[in-house]
């Protein structure tokens, strides 16, 4: 069963996914109808054979004014079957925004996830950050790149991380990384925790030294530089 309706609240701003459809393609771009999207959102482009019957073919990327571009879709992906071979075509619909209602929070400390967790309510599904914590120490990265985050993102439907540096939340695609809306958090670290916060913080010294890594110097500049703002 393909899961394509979600939304998610955010203080003083909603997303909703957003749906549109696609009118020509040139290339890897197209032309959809007009949709209520922010430049850096990804989704889902939907084939249907009929009206009990559809798949996912490709992911999409929001560029603005009414294009988009397409990304392999492979959060779906079985070593044993054969590769879908369908391309978008006009009439394919795209849904912006998909999985957005599930989300895992990157923070320095306890303290702060905390109050991003409750300043966002229950309305989103939430995945703990030792489950990316765990994905890291198995690839042995001391610090999570944009490929570990896709990766975490795929293996457990995730949609939007929302990752806080500098005083602030960023709202943030899991595969494009661009900061689709932003909110101060209204409190400082008491200690930060690198790469960021985890129940497996005792374990966590030991285990990256033990990579020998030390790829994360300051909390703040790592994912400053990561994330589009």
């Amino acid at each position: 069963m393909i899961r394509y309706i979600v939304g998610l609240l955010f203080p003083l701003m909603l997303f909703a996914t957003a749906k549109s459809t696609i009118i020509s393609i040139s290339g890897n771009e197209a032309a959809i109808k007009p949709v209520d999207a922010v430049p850096g959102m990804s989704g889902i482009v939907i084939h249907r054979y009929d009206a009990n019957h559809a798949t996912i073919i490709a992911r999409a990327v929001y560029d603005g004014k009414g294009k988009i571009h397409f990304m392999v879709y492979d959060a779906l992906k079985q070593e044993s079957l054969p590769k879908p071979k369908l391309a978008p075509k006009p009439g394919d619909e795209v849904f912006l925004g998909y999985l957005y209602d599930r989300a895992t929070i990157i923070a320095p400390d306890l303290y702060t996830y905390q109050s991003v967790q409750n300043m966002l309510g229950e309305h989103l599904m939430w995945l703990h950050p030792d489950l990316l914590f765990s994905e890291l120490a198995k690839n042995k990265d001391a610090a999570p790149t944009k490929e570990d985050l896709a990766k975490y993102c795929n293996k457990y439907a995730v949609g939007v991380l929302y990752i806080v540096f500098d005083g602030f939340v960023h709202q943030t695609d899991c595969y494009t990384l661009h900061s689709l809306k932003k909110a101060p958090v209204g409190v400082k670290p008491q200690k930060i925790q690198k790469p960021f916060y985890s129940r497996i913080e005792k374990v966590e010294t030991s285990l990256f030294d033990f990579f020998g890594s030390t790829e994360m110097n300051d909390y703040n500049a790592y994912y400053r530089s990561m994330v589009i703002e």
